[in-house]
């Protein structure tokens, strides 16, 4: 049976539910990990957010789960893990019908987000040792390095990381269902709901949406990794959650 139109519709937002007066003063109980520096005046707003890379565990690699890196790329995945966050969460947002440009950038902490950065483990395992993952707050995030992108690898690896470590922003915000199914696009599990869209020819890219590979996928990755972003609506509930100055 095909799906109706109604099931092809984009689900509504949830933070659609809230008011810009709201948005800007942040909720009651913000979360830990994020603060957020509002300057309307100069229309600018900074959200820092706290993370804490890991090595993998000496339980997760005798599992087979993830290798471990030595000091210097773990380094380096750190710095593109900051990267990626600042690239694909970093926009304008409209709020009061005023433009805001949002920053947004990482702090290594103790008390922040828990990501292990690691090298894929063992091909008997399947997705659970290769496919990064962040099930906040239930384990710590998982982002893997995965050489076979080539020269793209480094690119990859950090609009992976946005994505991951974006997972946690929408699951304090509105809980696993929403977060973990992609706004609708998937099962809280990732697997590809039927009803999913396909990557848009033009315009932008949701970086927390799950698409439909096609040929513009295939052939213009570098084109799907430049229009890659946080929705603006994915960007207000970061605002949201964040703590104040």
């Amino acid at each position: 049976m095909a799906p109706s139109l109604r099931d092809t519709l984009p689900l509504p937002h949830p933070v659609t539910a809230f008011d810009c007066p709201q948005l800007l003063a942040g909720r009651q109980k913000p979360v830990r990990y994020a603060t957020a520096s509002v300057d309307a005046q100069a229309g600018a707003i900074e959200i820092q957010v706290s993370i804490d890379y890991r090595m993998p565990s000496l339980a997760a690699r005798a599992m087979g789960r993830s290798r471990r890196v030595d000091q210097d790329r773990f380094l380096r995945y750190m710095r593109l893990a900051d990267a990626g966050l600042r690239r694909y969460w970093s926009r304008t947002i409209t709020l009061n019908g005023a433009d805001y440009t949002v920053g947004v950038s990482a702090r290594q902490t103790a008390n922040g987000l828990p990501l292990v950065l690691a090298h894929t483990g063992s091909r008997l395992l399947g997705p659970l040792s290769s496919r990064s993952s962040n099930p906040y707050p239930l384990l710590s995030g998982n982002l893997y390095y995965e050489p076979h992108h080539d020269s793209d690898s480094d690119a990859m690896f950090a609009m992976t990381a946005a994505h991951e470590i974006g997972h946690a922003f929408l699951t304090s915000a509105f809980g696993i269902r929403w977060s973990w199914g992609h706004g609708g696009t998937s099962s809280i599990f990732g697997r590809m709901a039927a009803t999913a869209p396909p990557y848009p020819p033009s315009g932008e890219i949701g970086l927390m949406t799950y698409y439909r590979n096609n040929e513009t996928a295939k052939i213009y990755r570098d084109d799907v990794l430049r229009r890659t972003i946080a929705s603006e609506n994915d960007v207000k509930t970061l605002l949201f959650i964040a703590g104040r100055d």
